[in-house]
């Protein structure tokens, strides 16, 4: 009898042992995920915090219905992904519209034509340099225009 009670200790020790390294390991695997979340997120912020960009000019074809705004990169982050980017337009009082990245596209689109001075990095948009791009539109010239950055950075003017 002596012997059953000493296997059946043996065997919930080991049990006991077994159970406590799946819960550590799961506890060490769930911290490293929230470091490298929190990693991440300190990058990201730090990217927003040195992102900034400013509307320094724009020209409206009301007969093309195409609003041209010049954006200035004048923060000292690079902004890269453009489809990502995101411009609203108002017009006569009514809500803000968004328009879609699309080169060359239609109504309701927008699209990058230039990028002065481009020499360092071809197609992005560099510290320094400015955008120029292209907005079309429905109805009504545009009164008031906002460029937002992909990392949620934004500019907006009344034109």
């Amino acid at each position: 009898m002596s012997a059953g009670s000493l296997i059946a200790s043996a065997v919930a020790i080991i049990m006991i042992v077994v159970a406590a390294y799946a819960v550590i390991g799961g506890t060490l695997v769930t911290a490293e995920v929230v470091a490298d979340a929190q990693s991440d997120q300190v990058r990201q912020q730090e990217a927003r915090l040195h992102t900034a960009i400013a509307i320094v000019g724009h020209t409206i074809d009301a007969g093309a219905s195409t609003l041209y705004l010049d954006v200035e990169n004048t923060g000292s982050e690079t902004i890269l992904a453009f489809d990502e980017m995101a411009v609203f337009t108002l017009a006569g009082g009514s809500a803000p519209v968004y328009h879609a990245y699309e080169d060359g596209g239609g109504s309701g689109t927008w699209s990058w034509l230039s990028i002065e001075p481009d020499t360092v990095h071809p197609h992005a948009l560099d510290p320094g340099e400015v955008m120029n791009l292209s907005v079309r539109y429905d109805g009504g010239a545009p009164e008031w225009a906002q460029v937002t950055t992909p990392n949620g950075v934004y500019d907006s003017a009344y034109l």
